[in-house]
């Protein structure tokens, strides 16, 4: 597999647990990894911005025109990173919106009783749309690693509904919906 993700949002919405899940999950599934984080203000809700590559790189720095894939747990964040993304790049952001890139993960984690599981919707979401080329499995294991024991039921079952989600779209994207390209 060879994939650069980049993904962003806000302080406390949780980027750098999804980004320990996304870069275990890979590892623990065979593939090269690396990654790095820049979350100067995070504790005051500023940007935070991780970087993932999965595949055969020497650096985990995405260039702009590079990612093939950008999550955004902050619609205002997503749009602000849109450069980083490549031509026919997949978006993936957190808003009420409609939209085909878009899931209102934090009101689904709401709906499941966890509210701070947002980003999990997300990250499952986004990563049902690399099936069948990785399956779930490896990612529910390291959440149940990295989760603790107050969030792990809710954390488990908002990483499963994004990625039942995602499938309900892509039975859609066949008959001419889905999640758009960027480009």
């Amino acid at each position: 597999m060879d994939l650069q993700m980049v993904i962003v949002g806000l302080g406390g919405e949780g980027i750098i647990f999804i980004t320990r899940i996304l870069v275990e999950g890979f590892y623990q599934s065979g593939h090269p990894v690396i990654s790095t984080e820049t979350h100067g203000m995070a504790m005051r809700g500023g940007s935070v911005i991780s970087q993932v590559k999965i595949g055969d790189y020497q650096s985990p720095l995405i260039r702009h025109g590079e990612a093939d894939m950008l999550l955004g747990t902050s619609e205002v964040e997503a749009r602000r990173n849109l450069p980083f993304l490549k031509k026919g790049g997949t978006v993936i952001m957190n808003t009420e919106g409609k939209g085909n890139q878009c899931i209102d993960a934090t009101g689904i984690a709401h709906i499941l009783g966890n509210p701070r599981g947002g980003n999990l919707v997300l990250l499952g979401y986004a990563l049902a749309h690399l099936a069948p080329a990785i399956s779930l499995e490896p990612f529910l294991e390291v959440t149940k690693e990295l989760s603790p024991e107050r969030f792990l039921s809710g954390n488990l079952r908002a990483l499963q509904e994004g990625w039942r989600r995602a499938l309900k779209v892509d039975k859609g994207r066949k008959k001419g919906k889905g999640i758009r390209r960027h480009g």
